[in-house]
């Protein structure tokens, strides 16, 4: 059979004709909001199938939540000391280099 080799874990219904039974599941969770990744689970079928059987049924998907990558740490910041201000006449002092007052 053309269908043993196993790609991306679709090696169920990929590549074959869609059933009644399938068009009525898609129908059935493309209403109730499912998202494309897990009809594409359920039907055993890839997300490219999946969009495109839809699109020709009239269906919309439900578009997938954008990937958001989380803020940078900040602990390393945080762990600095803020640098010391120095005032003018530590700046301006001269060291007493023979022990004068």
């Amino acid at each position: 059979m053309a269908y043993a080799t196993k790609s991306a874990g679709y090696a169920r219904n990929a590549g074959k004709r869609w059933r009644g039974e399938d068009v009525k599941l898609l129908k059935a969770l493309a209403r109730q909001g499912a998202s494309l990744r897990l009809i594409s689970l359920k039907l055993g079928r890839p997300d490219s199938a999946i969009r495109t059987k839809a699109a020709a049924l009239g269906l919309t998907l439900k578009a997938p939540a954008p990937m958001v990558a989380p803020p940078p740490s900040r602990t390393l910041t945080r762990l600095r000391r803020p640098a010391q201000r120095m005032d003018f006449e530590t700046l301006t002092r001269q060291p007493d280099l023979f022990g004068h007052a």
